[in-house]
This record gives structure tokens, sequence and C-alpha cells, in this order.
């Protein structure tokens, strides 16, 4: 895990793009170096936390001594060592055994027809010096962040993080993206919040050319729009086979990614798709026990950490359990927040348990992001139909209720779309369309977006929460927020054969309503203890409603203050925003993406 930046235009200035790289110091602590190509219209930069190959045959930028061609690379190949094999064959030799070694030397060997092979997490620059030009590529999920930004003066940028761009391009913040922030806690990859900056696809690759500001992505994946094929179980599969495979595939996924030449720890909350992790991942360490890290809280509502050390002890981890007491909270929400490339209501959990993972002397934890998404774990998979129901009837009806019962208007915006996809993103709202009118602002449409082959409603709702809420809270959070502590934050259940394999079976085969991630829980059950899934869902979260109104009360009220100042909000509708959270008739949600707003902007300097 690193940190990548680059810039295409005329004489850029190799001081400028170092300073660029100490904004992502803490992306990369172990080493940082620049290059530019023999007429300084193309610069790379990179800040290294060196997890496989430790020597300086892993330092990047990284060139390719008979092509010329140089790379940068955020992220991690975990079938790197079968196109080693492969290029071994042809002759290559290689300096050391990084996975970036190999994805430089295939790229200059296969070009971009290798990109679809690759498994992992990645995301990376290679400048190809026959046609000085450089491709971009970015892996299926988008777990690796990568951004473009359009310089003022003229010229492309791209980056692991939006903030060495800011001063790049103007830092203008976008009212439009404002808005879609509010509506989503988050700022969706198609409208970030800023002008001038955006988010590269994921699932893509593209050739940027120096002196100009057009590119067009190629999108590998999802591609096939076909239905799912004959491989793939059926209902009439015994109940066993489909679980036999996901156990498989899980295992094989936890295997890959416990690839590293430094110690991986593991996230445990609890749960059960974190204890399925840590059990996994405890059998596949090579030496010595695995360290696992929980959050626990005095609100017992919240607190999980009974089952985690109850896990803990099953598995046989050396299990570290971290509580805040009263008077950190406050100092912890700041840095965190002071830690965001880009604002979200999110994050802080993760936060909080990679700073401990990180202080323990660790570079590489698991986690269980994606187990939610991908297996149904969500109440939007139970209460679908119901939702869509909602969604038939006409516009105008939906808005003459309101007159007669106000809790109509979170309703009012529901889309016509009637696909699961469309409708998860509009589940996934805080601020509703008729909020957002009421703060002057106009309402953000949802956008459909390619997807692989889907069954049935189940998988396209999915793909909604993979598409939106995975892809531009949980994981852009979850990168952000680990890596403010240089630490690799890896997500097996996010494996590419993993993830297409389950989005590719029937619901009948993923989902009940006693357990509603029931393929998941019939192929591993035997790992865990009863108590670790015989229980209600409590999810990794904090108590945050109770902590805005006591230790983070102040901080609320600023935050609120700050933003109603940099967005020129009115006060009188600011003041009843505060007096209705006062009188719990404000749910926190919506009071803390403005809070968060506040603050951040506030932080960056932007007015």
């Amino acid at each position: 895990m690193c940190g990548l930046f680059g810039a295409l235009f005329h004489q850029c200035n190799p001081t400028e793009v170092g300073q660029a790289l100490k904004t992502m110091h803490h992306r990369g602590p172990d080493y940082q170096s620049s290059w530019s190509n023999q007429n300084k219209t193309i610069s790379l930069g990179h800040t290294r936390l060196a997890i496989i190959d430790l020597s300086e045959a892993g330092q990047q930028p990284m060139q390719d001594p008979t092509s010329g061609n140089v790379i940068v690379f955020n992220g991690e190949i975990y079938n790197h060592l079968e196109f080693r094999r492969e290029l071994g064959s042809l002759g290559i030799r290689f300096r050391g055994h990084s996975d970036t070694e190999t994805l430089l030397m295939a790229l200059g060997i296969w070009g971009e027809e290798i990109i679809p092979r690759l498994r992992g997490m990645f995301a990376f620059a290679l400048y190809h010096k026959a046609s000085d030009t450089v491709v971009l590529g970015r892996d299926r999920l988008g777990i690796k962040p990568l951004y473009i930004g359009w310089r003022k003066q003229g010229g492309l940028l791209f980056s692991s993080e939006v903030r060495p761009m800011l001063h790049w391009t103007g830092a203008e913040i976008s009212p439009q993206g404002v808005a879609s922030y509010l509506q989503r806690g988050c700022c969706p990859h198609g409208q970030l919040l800023y002008k001038n900056i955006s988010e590269f696809p994921a699932g893509c690759w593209a050739r940027l050319r120096s002196g100009s500001t057009f590119f067009e992505p190629v999108r590998f994946w999802p591609t096939a729009m076909e239905p799912p094929q004959s491989q793939n179980p059926i209902l009439n599969d015994p109940p066993e086979k489909p679980s036999l495979r996901i156990r498989a595939l899980l295992e094989n996924a936890v295997q890959s990614h416990m690839l590293s030449d430094v110690p991986v720890a593991c996230f445990l909350s609890g749960g059960m798709d974190s204890s399925i992790l840590a059990s996994m991942a405890a059998r596949a360490t090579p030496t010595g026990k695995l360290t696992t890290f929980s959050v626990g809280f005095a609100e017992s509502s919240y607190d999980e950490s009974l089952y985690a050390e109850e896990v803990a002890k099953h598995i046989g981890t050396t299990h570290h359990h971290i509580e805040l007491f009263e008077g950190e909270k406050l100092e912890m929400v700041e840095s965190a927040i002071r830690a965001m490339d880009l604002p979200s209501i999110d994050g802080i959990n993760t936060y909080l348990v990679s700073r401990e993972a990180s202080r323990g002397g660790f570079k590489v934890v698991l986690s269980g992001l994606g187990a939610d998404e991908i297996f149904g774990g969500y109440p939007i998979f139970r209460d679908f139909s119901w939702i869509r129901m909602l969604s038939a009837i006409p516009k105008w009806a939906r808005r003459t209720g309101t007159l007669f019962r106000p809790g109509f208007q979170l309703f009012t915006d529901i889309p016509q779309e009637k696909t699961g996809q469309a409708l998860a993103w509009w589940w996934r709202r805080v601020w509703t369309g008729y909020d957002l009118q009421k703060l002057g602002m106009d309402v953000p449409f949802f956008e459909s977006e390619i997807s692989p082959p889907l069954r049935d409603s189940m998988a396209e709702i999915s793909w909604g929460e993979i598409s939106c809420y995975l892809r531009d809270m949980l994981l852009r959070d979850s990168d952000c927020m680990s890596m403010a502590h240089s630490l690799e934050l890896r997500v097996p259940f996010l494996d590419a054969p993993l993830v297409e394999e389950v989005l590719a079976l029937p619901s009948a085969l993923k989902f009940n309503s006693r357990f509603p991630k029931s393929l998941l829980l019939n192929a591993t059950k035997d790992l865990l203890p009863e108590r670790s899934w015989n229980r209600p869902k409590m999810g990794f979260s904090f108590p945050m409603e109770s902590w805005m109104r006591r230790p983070l009360r102040d901080f609320c009220r600023q935050g609120l203050e700050l933003a109603q100042g940099h967005l020129a909000l009115n006060l009188r509708q600011t003041e009843s925003i505060w007096q209705k959270w006062e009188n719990k008739k404000f749910i926190w949600p919506k009071l803390w993406a403005l809070v968060v707003l506040g603050h951040y902007l506030d932080s960056k300097g932007d007015a």
C-alpha cells in the first residue's frame, strides 16, 4: 500500500511533485521518490509502505531497464506469482520479488490485455516510453483510490488522494458536489466535492497523453451482460454444493490475502463476518499466533467486545481490546476528521482501530468489509418488496400524502426506476430531496451504471450496495483512515472470483428471513462459536448520537456554524436544525453530515 502521484504538462517542476508527495507521507513513510521523462512533460511520484520485497529492489518509481517503462503502483496483486512463472518462461529476469516488478514486466510484455487477469486491489500508472504516454488502471471494485485533476493552467494530474491536487486545481467547491455529499453522507464517485477533480472509474484503464486533457476510460470489468453461466450452481443443486464452493473460494481468498513479508493482523468485531475471516486467517498464519483487534464501548447496545473475546479465545488469537475514555473521544474525532481526504459521516471507527493496530507494529490488517453487500446482510434485502411497491405510487400522490402526514416526505424522492440498484442507492440517502430543496439545493439524480450479470432483484441490490455505499463510503473511508496510520487494509470478501460467483447465484441460495446471510453461514458455521452468529446483527459502528449529545456537543455546534459560513446557508434555517436536534426531532446522520463538512472545509482553508 502506497501513494502515487502524476502530472502531465510542460515543464513540470520536480519540487512541486515532491511537495505533493509530502501531503501523502502517511501513505508511505518508508521511501519517497519521483521521476520525470526526458522533456519534463510527464512526472511520476511515489510514497512507499514496504510490505512485499522490503529491499531497494521494491522501491518506486520502478523502471524497466530494457523497455524504459516506469511504474508507480498502489495495492497488491495476489496472483502475481502466476505471472512471474509465465514471464520467467519467456526469459524475463527479475531484480527482486515484488508484485510491482511483476506488474511492470507483465504490462511491458502483454500490454493492457493483462489487466483483466489481475486479481487484487490496485491503482497504477505506467509510463510507456515507446509512445511517451501514461496508462492508468484501477481494480474492479475501486478498492484502491485513484483521482484525476485538471490543472488551472492546463494539464492533467492523478493521485491516490484528492488533497495533493487541491492547490493545482483551485480547490473550488462544487454546489452539486455539496448536495450529493449531503444526500449520501459521502462524496459519490460520479460527483465529488470539488470542481476539476473526479474519480477515475473502477474496473477501467485509460491512456493519457501529455498536453491533452481528454482521455477515454476503457472498461475491463464488468463487460459481459449475459445471463449467469451454467457452471454456477442452480436451484436444483444439492444444498451442500454451493456452500462447498463458497467455502473453497473464501479460503483461497484469505490465503492469498496473507501474502506479505511483514506480519498480518485482523480486525475482529465479534460479528459473523470478521469472526469467519479471523478464523480462516488464524489457520493460514504461517508462524505464531494471529493478532486481532476490536473496539468496545461503555454503551452496551454498541459493545460487542465480549463476543470478540469469545471468538478470539475459540480460534486462539492474541487479542487486543480498545476502549476510549470519555476525555479521549473529542480528540480522537477531531483527528479523524483532519485525516479525511474527502468528507464522510463514517470512518471514525476504522480510524481508531487502525491507530491501535499501527501502534502494535503492524503494517497489514484484514477486514470483513464486503460480506454484507454480496451475501445480503442489510435490511434492504429484506425490505425490497415493499419499497418497490412504494416506488410504483405516482409522484403526485406521494407529494399529496405529505399534506396529511409529514413523514411521507421521506418517500417523495423514490426513483421511478424499480431496479434493485436504483432503490438501494435511494435507501442509502441521508438528506432527502425534500431536505435539500429546503436548503435551497438542487436534488441530485441517481444514475445506473453497467453491472456484471445479475440473476434477480437480490443481485441487483447487491450491485447497488457495492457500487454506491461500499465503494463511495466504506472502501474510501477504510483506505483513508487506515492509511492515516500507515496501515494497509485488505478485504478478502471482495476477492474477484468470490464476488462474481456469489453475485451469479439465485437469491434462494443466499438469503432467508431468519439468517439473511444463510449461504455464508452454511459454508462456515463449523468455524465459529454459536453466539457469534446466532444473535441480532450489530455492525461495526460508533454510538455517535450519544457522543454528539455529550462529549461532542460543542464540537457539533461549532461544525454547524462553520458549515453555515462556508456554504452561505440561511442562519434561521441552521438555528432551526440545531433546535430540532436539541429537542430530539432531527436524526443524527443529517446533523453529523453538516458538522463534518464544516470542520472538513475549515481544516482545508476553503471558503
